[in-house]
């Protein structure tokens, strides 16, 4: 067996973002007149709510009534999403934020050894493309095998869907992809969907439970760097 594609997650993997999600909160919150903000500890313990979930504590602040909740949810999420595109393509094109280191080298040793790259992440597609534009350019962005938004299934990480997804739309097997991740529910997500497993723990993910990761490291450069070579080991194994 060998790689035949990578997939990437997005938020916390290729860089970190999920503080960005949690400022972008406190920016709506100002917008919305809400006397409210999360600290980073608050946006850990709700980082177990996926995606526009969180509006349901939101909601009983702005006291807006349950049939009003899918609608003004959108509303509100589509506005969020905004602020943190804002927010981290501004830092990411001044060079006030960088990638998780070696992830760039990593990517360009996949892409010179003509192996397929795809992302799946839970951000929205047409926010996860600017990030990715302004976080690698937009040549890495039309380079792409395929892009997996959070739009893309019903159900999101932990379950497989979205990795299954990336899969059948680059017209690989799963038993031929590896996935690099950065939460548990990233990595439950790509190893049910039967695929190699590297995470690269997240800021806000350093004590989730990895143990079903087939590798965890500090980042692709600590202790030393993680290249494509190492992460062909896995598949000659199998």
């Amino acid at each position: 067996m060998k790689l035949k594609l990578f997939i990437s997650d997005l938020d916390g993997t290729i860089v970190e973002t999920e503080d960005y999600h949690r400022k972008a909160y406190n920016h709506l919150f100002k917008e919305l007149g809400i006397d409210k903000t999360w600290s980073k500890q608050d946006y850990i313990k709700r980082l177990q709510t996926m995606g526009g979930n969180k509006f349901r504590e939101v909601f009983g602040w702005l006291n807006i009534a349950d049939q009003e909740y899918a609608k003004v949810k959108t509303e509100l999420y589509q506005r969020k999403t905004e602020l943190y595109v804002e927010l981290i393509s501004k830092d990411l094109r001044d060079g006030s934020l960088e990638l998780r280191p070696g992830i760039k080298r990593f990517l360009n040793e996949i892409m010179a050894a003509g192996i397929p790259i795809a992302v799946a992440t839970a951000c929205v597609g047409w926010a996860a493309e600017k990030v990715l534009a302004a976080a690698l350019g937009e040549p890495f962005l039309e380079s792409l095998a395929c892009l997996c938004g959070g739009e893309s299934t019903q159900r999101h990480k932990p379950a497989p869907d979205v990795y299954i997804m990336a899969a059948n739309k680059s017209g690989v097997s799963p038993e031929f992809c590896a996935v690099l991740e950065d939460t548990s529910h990233g990595m439950i997500a790509a190893k049910e969907a039967g695929m190699i497993c590297v995470a690269t723990p997240s800021e806000f993910a350093r004590e989730h439970d990895f143990s079903r990761a087939d590798l965890v490291l500090q980042d692709l450069e600590t202790p030393n760097p993680f290249r494509l070579e190492d992460l062909m080991t896995y598949f000659l194994r199998t």
